[in-house]
Parts: structure tokens; C-alpha cells; sequence
């Protein structure tokens, strides 16, 4: 499975769609889908290093773009379709920790930023501030902020070490299939506890 994702992923950095299809993944992780564009942008980033930046920036702005949506569903659908997405992504506790919190509005912008530098509850928390009607702005500033920061750093780290990735995955496709899994499975428990 992870040799046809790893397949999958260098096919698609040497694409000329390649932007499109980060963009589609940024946009749709922030409001509804559980996986995120990292894995793809390290493999683009390591195939197209002077491009770094440039991808940086469409998976941000994409991904906050995403967020609005995911705002909207939380403010104008949370019981048509927001509900629903909880529910699939097993999120409906937090999402309700997020939403009964005193606090929630009051340090809107700081929970924004810190939930958008990981890539699973930033959905949690832009159907909640649409929810809890957070302030738009606020919502807006500290989504380009955090986002931003997210996906600049992961595509420096990509360009510094992208072959060395590379290699290790060509190398270890199995080790590094079963670390991913153990990653995500850490990632949802953390997500739990949290």
C-alpha cells in the first residue's frame, strides 16, 4: 500500500498538475478530510527545491481557504453536514470540549494558531469558530498566520533534507509505511487525550 502512495506522490510532484492537486488537498483537510497534504508536499518540495516557497504558499492559502469552508459549515450547515463530518472523523467530543470551553472566544486567536500547526483538529476548530461564531477577522488573521507558518517550515525542512527523505523511503518503504501508521495512530490517541 505505502510503495503505491509513495508511487502515487513522485508521479505527482513530477506533474504539471501538481499544484492543483496540493491546493484540492489543502483546501479539503481544513474543512472535512482526514488526511493532510504534508506527505505530498515534503515529496514535491524534495523533487522541486527552488520551488519551496511557491508551494508553501498554495498549500496555505488553499488551506485557509478550506478553512472558511470549514467555518461556514460550523455557522450555517452544523446540522446538515457538520454533525456528520464529527461524526466520521471521530471528532464530536473534542468538538464539543472546543465549543463549551468559557474561554473558546476569548482566546479564539490563540487556539486558532495553535490548533492550525497540526494537521488533524485545525478542521475541529474551524467548524467550532464558525459554530461559536468567532469573529471572522480574528478567525482570518490567525488562520494566515498559523497555516502559513505550518507550511513554510515543513517545505524549508523538505528543501534541506528533502533528499535524504527521498532516499530513506526508497530505501525503507515497508519502515517507513508502518512509522507513518504509527504516527497517525499516536496523532489520533494525542487528539483523544487532548
Amino acid at each position: 500500500m505505502f510503495e503505491k502512495l509513495y508511487d502515487w506522490m513522485l508521479k505527482k510532484a513530477e506533474s504539471k498538475h501538481v499544484s492543483m492537486v496540493l491546493m484540492f488537498i489543502s483546501f479539503v483537510e481544513s474543512s472535512f478530510f482526514p488526511i493532510p497534504p504534508d506527505p505530498l508536499l515534503l515529496v514535491v518540495v524534495a523533487k522541486n527545491k527552488k520551488r519551496y516557497m511557491y508551494y508553501a504558499l498554495q498549500c496555505s492559502a488553499a488551506s485557509v481557504l478550506g478553512g472558511f469552508l470549514g467555518y461556514y459549515i460550523g455557522y450555517a450547515c452544523f446540522d446538515l453536514i457538520g454533525s456528520t463530518i464529527l461524526k466520521w472523523l471521530d471528532q464530536v467530543e473534542n468538538f464539543q470540549r472546543i465549543v463549551q470551553s468559557d474561554t473558546f472566544n476569548k482566546y479564539a486567536f490563540w487556539l486558532i494558531c495553535a490548533k492550525g500547526l497540526t494537521p488533524i483538529p485545525y478542521k475541529v476548530v474551524t467548524i467550532a469558530s464558525g459554530f461559536t461564531g468567532v469573529n471572522l477577522v480574528t478567525f482570518a488573521i490567525a488562520s494566515i498566520i498559523t497555516r502559513s507558518m505550518r507550511f513554510i517550515v515543513l517545505s524549508a525542512i523538505s528543501k534541506k533534507y528533502g533528499d535524504t527523505l527521498l532516499e530513506f523511503l526508497q530505501r525503507h518503504k515497508k519502515t517507513a509505511f508502518f512509522l507513518t501508521i504509527a504516527i497517525i495512530i499516536v496523532g489520533f490517541l494525542l487528539i483523544k487525550v487532548l
